[in-house]
């Protein structure tokens, strides 16, 4: 039967154990998420009172908080982060410049695509489909093209009667002149949403226009 002085010992190393085991929790559970999220949030308030100069600059700006270590909390900073990617490519830098910051989106975008499942996996899915499609409205690049349809598709299967990845297969389709696509995605939307009259209009200007050049796929 164990004296009092080694049930005393006992029952401090239990405490210090326990008590390591909450402050472990409340480090890695709360602290550093917090200490993340804030970290981002004072990169982008940043980058709205001064824009990034360069690519680089803005790259090295969003990579701080993004490699700040944390279990939890990457997938919604790295969502974050590709809507600035997007802003920023919607500005209309060089071109040139387009696949590098692209590049440097998907360096952190793919891990969670490739895990293929998460809370918000299908805004994600989505998003990345968005990016590409202005990268093509930017650089005339079908290969940006190929890639938003394809998301966009992923997007589609994820929900098939969610509006984001019909509207933007509609929008793929008409650039790559792709009539029956077209066509099939737009009757699709008009009859789910059968009051959108712009979707209806532009499916009609875009059928005149197909007809009066003769083109057709």
């Amino acid at each position: 039967m164990p004296n009092n002085s080694e049930d005393r010992t006992y029952r401090i190393t239990a405490a210090v154990i326990i008590v390591a085991l909450i402050l472990g929790v409340s480090v890695y559970g709360s602290y550093l998420p917090m200490r993340k999220a804030q970290m981002f949030i004072t990169t982008l308030s940043a980058l709205q009172t001064t824009p990034a100069s360069s690519l680089q600059d803005l790259e090295n700006r969003l990579a701080t908080p993004l490699n700040y270590p944390s279990p939890i909390g990457q997938e919604e900073l790295v969502r974050n982060m590709a809507n600035s990617v997007l802003a920023f490519v919607q500005e209309g830098p060089d071109p040139s410049s387009t696949a590098d910051l692209i590049g440097f989106m998907n360096s952190y975008y793919d891990p969670i695509l490739n895990y293929g499942k998460g809370m918000s996996f299908g805004q994600d899915v989505y998003l990345e489909g968005a990016i590409n499609e202005v990268a093509f409205a930017e650089t005339g690049d079908s290969t940006y093209l190929q890639a938003a349809e394809h998301w966009y598709q992923e997007s589609v299967a994820l929900g098939p009667n969610r509006p984001q990845g019909l509207y933007g297969l509609f929008d793929v389709y008409r650039a790559a002149d792709d009539v029956t696509d077209t066509v099939a995605i737009g009757e699709k939307i008009l009859s789910n949403w059968p009051t959108d009259t712009n979707v209806t209009q532009a499916l009609a200007q875009y059928l005149a226009t197909t007809t009066a050049t003769g083109t057709k796929k």
